[in-house]
């Protein structure tokens, strides 16, 4: 059996100096130099000297961390050089990247991604399964690590055409409803609604529990006749305003249909299917075109495609639902307010549901086994119980395992009442707290060719069935169109 290292988050950082643009001969990373590589030690997974490409597209602060583990990893496996490769531009450039390379053997051993583009990785027969490396008894994970990483970000892994897991959690987020708490708490409507929150004034537990029943039949319209009748607590900005706003548009119809229980994408027969043209999708968006025209609702796409987080920092929205990844965009160092974090609404008779998203990694194959070993190797030490909570507590994004979320070291940096009021630390400290209370609602849609064309498409498709403009009698004209679009690309 291998040795076991038990590292510290101490390390110092590992200076890997600027690295250099892809070419056909580094793998988009420099090259050890002859003689530089380690000494063989055959007292571990790796015995010979090999090299592995990590690319992403982690921004330079966070590199730091990446960094360090992989000097942790040198202490691990010595004879594995990995050569970590920060790329510009989007993640959809990272892949079109990595497509590119295919043909000229220049692409990484391990790449961030997000599932469709997995899928065409798939497709390419560039897609290393993992199942035989996560379960492997020596060097895989035991049942209660397996055990340890949230569920469904396992569970998106093995959401493909094919069986099997190809990729794996990293950096992790989902969404969350940001409100006004200065506001909002502790603001009586019952003179209005007698009804909301049982005749007591707003607080903390009501807004956790929404449903978009009680916000559109409720709260929204008693919120609308208290701001013009009573006092004004929302400022138009550039004449815009809104009660809520929702910063993706896509991932409200997919969110939607998943509370709701309607059909969205599928797999059948190992191909995927569309699925979202329905009736009572179409149903749903024209009652909600009526919620965007009195005021009560906006979204990105219908605010002409500006974040509508910068509606609710000035004061012209009440609520913004945005990523978990994004949580500082929520907060004004210009206008700072106490800012509460809740669930997104969910269907009143539904299924709870909040969308699971941000990159994963995969791990890619070049008919190599010592770098498909180093590779896994690698990727589990990054998210090991101890650098998972490290890379929770300092790059904004979710901790990948539920272990983390008891941990002493995340309790103690995210206990609100140790920051300041008004602050970045208090809802930064929030918005982590909220994390670890939904795991269980996380979910997960199937990746496959084409599924990345149905996303952008049911995006487009809700912006225009909500505008203002839009004659509600031509929606399931455009669901047609949608659809139409949408299996051109399968």
């Amino acid at each position: 059996m291998k040795k076991k290292l038990l590292l510290g988050l101490a390390l110092s950082v590992l200076s890997l100096g600027a690295l250099a643009g892809c070419t056909n001969d580094d793998q988009g990373g420099e090259k050890p130099g002859p003689g530089t590589e380690t000494p063989v030690v055959e007292d571990y997974f790796i015995q010979d000297p090999t090299t592995i490409y990590f690319w992403s597209t982690i921004g330079d602060n966070n590199q730091a961390q990446v960094n360090r583990y992989i000097e942790s990893f040198k202490e691990v496996e010595p004879n594995v050089t990995v050569v970590n490769v920060k790329q510009n531009g989007s993640y959809n450039d990272l892949e079109n990247m990595v497509i590119t390379g295919f043909t000229a053997n220049n692409y990484p051993d391990i790449v961030q991604a997000y599932p469709d583009h997995v899928a065409d990785y798939i497709d390419y027969g560039k897609a290393v399964k993992l199942d035989e490396y996560m379960d492997n008894p020596d060097y895989g994970w035991t049942a209660e690590e397996k055990a340890d990483v949230v569920q469904a970000y396992l569970t998106e892994g093995q959401e493909y055409t094919i069986e099997g897991t190809y990729s794996l959690p990293f950096s992790k987020s989902t969404e969350a409803m940001f409100y006004n708490e200065d506001i909002l708490h502790g603001l009586d409507l019952s003179d209005i609604d007698p009804t909301i929150n049982g005749g007591n004034p707003l607080n903390a537990s009501y807004l956790n529990s929404l449903t978009w029943e009680e916000f559109f039949g409720k709260l929204a319209p008693a919120l609308t006749t208290y701001n013009e009748t009573v006092e004004q607590i929302i400022t138009p900005s550039d004449g815009v305003s809104a009660i809520m706003g929702y910063d993706s548009d896509d991932n409200l119809f997919i969110t939607l249909c998943e509370q709701y229980g309607y059909p969205y994408s599928s797999v059948v027969n190992g191909k995927g299917s569309v699925d979202f043209n329905t009736q009572e999708m179409q149903d749903l968006l024209t009652e909600w075109h009526g919620y965007v025209e009195k005021g009560y609702f906006i979204t990105k796409g219908i605010n002409e495609g500006n974040y509508v987080n910068e509606l609710f920092n000035d004061g012209a929205c009440l609520f913004s639902i945005g990523s978990t990844g994004g949580v500082k965009y929520q907060f004004s160092e210009t206008n700072p307010s106490n800012v509460g974090v809740a669930m997104i609404p969910q269907a009143e008779n539904g299924t709870p549901a909040t969308i699971n998203q941000g990159p994963s990694v995969a791990i890619l194959d070049h008919n190599d086994e010592n770098r498909r070993l180093a590779s896994w190797l690698f990727y589990k030490h990054m998210t090991n119980e101890e650098n998972s909570l490290d890379w929770a507590l300092n790059s904004g994004y979710c901790a990948i395992r539920q272990s983390n979320y008891s941990d002493p070291a995340y309790l103690e940096a995210n206990d609100v009442d140790a920051t300041q009021p008004k602050s970045l630390e208090r809802l930064m400290a929030k918005a982590n707290n909220y994390i670890g209370t939904m795991t269980s609602t996380l979910f997960v849609s199937p990746a496959f060719k084409g599924s990345s064309t149905i996303r952008t498409q049911v995006g487009g498709l809700l912006t225009q069935c909500l505008l203002p403009t839009t004659d509600v009698s031509t929606i399931p004209a455009l669901f047609d169109e949608a659809e139409a679009q949408s299996k051109l690309a399968l």
